[in-house]
């Protein structure tokens, strides 16, 4: 499984396409008072499934993440109750099913190192092929650090310590953050809308006043500009709430 990519199920696709359509009815009766305002629905839903592709992503690699965190910590745990490197991954393996249950990802993903281990494939190559696939700095980083102690003989139980103190740090870090952000992503969320509502009270309120920008070529082009001037910001808005460490 390649954790960079998502894939959205049937039930997700309606979802989207549904969403999209109604998105495009309000844009096309908030900006060109139309119905050929629906002509916006294909970029509409490329957009809106590209932005819940995108957070799907982003969610599954944080789940991957604080899973192999655990995984880490397990391993640690083994390695210096006086475990060997690979009875170590069977043993992270056990203690994944009990902490995440059998719908843990990072659990499906100790099984088939087990199983290739099993099979007489080296353990840092399996690590490494999955670490290359899940997208995450942090995990390829301990997979190439694995790879390199294990040709050297190095300290395992250190290695895995230190990768369990850097990914808890981060994981602690982005849950302040998030924190922090909470309210003013809801304050970002109210202000990304409020245009939109202003535009509809003033469509209820005062439809005469606006008139001018319906029906003709003129407010047609100015309600382009505006709704791409509009667009931009909120991928602005999304671009600077979108802190990363």
């Amino acid at each position: 499984m390649d954790y960079s990519r998502y894939v959205c199920s049937v039930k997700e696709r309606w979802q989207c396409l549904l969403v999209s359509m109604g998105l495009s009815g309000v844009l096309a009766w908030l900006f060109y008072r139309s119905w050929w305002g629906m002509l916006l629905f294909p970029v509409v839903c490329i957009v809106y499934m590209k932005s819940y592709r995108d957070m799907q992503i982003k969610r599954q690699k944080e789940r991957l993440l604080y899973e192999f965190k655990d995984t880490m910590q397990a391993l640690s745990s083994a390695l210096l109750a006086g475990y060997s490197m690979e009875n170590a991954w069977r043993d992270a393996e056990r203690e994944l099913l009990e902490l995440h249950g059998d719908q843990s990802i990072m659990l499906a993903e100790v099984h088939r190192m087990n199983v290739a281990v099993r099979m007489n494939e080296p353990i840092e190559y399996v690590l490494a092929e999955f670490a290359g696939r899940s997208g995450c700095e942090e995990i390829e980083s301990f997979a190439e650090i694995f790879v390199f102690a294990k040709r050297s003989g190095g300290d395992f139980a250190k290695i895995i310590r230190t990768t369990v103190k850097k990914l808890t740090g981060k994981i602690e870090v982005e849950q302040e953050i998030a924190t922090v952000l909470a309210g003013k992503k809801l304050e970002g969320r109210v202000m990304n809308i409020m245009p939109l509502l202003i535009l509809a009270y003033m469509k209820l309120t005062a439809g005469d006043f606006l008139d001018v920008l319906y029906g003709n070529s003129l407010g047609v082009c100015i309600m382009t500009v505006v709704l791409i001037g509009y667009a931009l910001a909120l991928k602005l808005s999304a671009r600077i709430l979108d802190i990363r460490i």
